[in-house]
């Protein structure tokens, strides 16, 4: 008996066309991406979901900082001259009108001054007419300036705190027949403000 060859199509493994090969190409990447944005989505709730407590959510709480305070830069101290930043006033020593951007308090010769509030020192100079003059930098655009002082106890780039005594009470030229006594002026955002409006202390009328 004679055995005979067919050669019918369904006989072979069939071939993948080119259009076969794109498309489970299409559906494994289909598949991907589906996975990963199902794994990214899932652990990314985790993370930013706020802390479950018996299935309550609960927010932190933001945190704050407490608005900036001043205290007096003298243990003791009195006010014999208020600032005047609207007007000129007359300076007996120097004998002209001028500008009197800062406070003056009272204070015996070799008194310790103090920070009126945190901050960082900012500059320390040692002039003819002002005497030594130490500069702080406070948070919230605040700025403290100590003229008249014989000496300085702080450095540039010192942190301090209030009360930190950054020198002693000596004379300033320019103010010299007031006797011994500290300027004090403040800035805030650069423009001069009255020590006065932000320290509780007796002003001497």
């Amino acid at each position: 008996m004679k055995t005979y060859k067919t050669n019918r199509a369904s006989d072979k493994p069939k071939k993948l066309g080119k259009k076969g090969v794109h498309a489970i190409a299409i559906s494994a990447s289909v598949v991907l991406v589906a996975v990963a944005l199902t794994l990214s989505l899932t652990f990314g709730l985790r993370k930013t979901d706020a802390p479950v407590d018996g299935g309550i959510h609960t927010d932190t709480p933001p945190v704050t900082t407490p608005p900036l305070t001043f205290s007096a830069p003298l243990g003791e101290c009195t006010v014999t001259h208020a600032a005047a930043l609207d007007k000129l006033v007359y300076n007996d020593t120097l004998k002209q009108w001028r500008a009197h951007k800062g406070v003056d308090f009272e204070a015996a010769a070799g008194s310790e001054v103090l920070a009126i509030a945190p901050g960082t020192v900012t500059e320390v100079e040692n002039t003819i007419l002002e005497g030594v003059v130490v500069t702080v930098t406070h948070a919230e655009g605040y700025v403290s300036v100590y003229k008249g002082l014989d000496a300085a106890k702080v450095a540039k780039g010192d942190a301090v705190e209030a009360g930190k005594v950054l020198g002693t009470i000596g004379t300033m030229m320019c103010e010299q027949n007031q006797g011994a006594h500290l300027h004090l002026e403040m800035k805030k955002d650069g423009k001069y403000v009255a020590a006065t409006d932000y320290i509780d202390v007796e002003i001497d009328k």
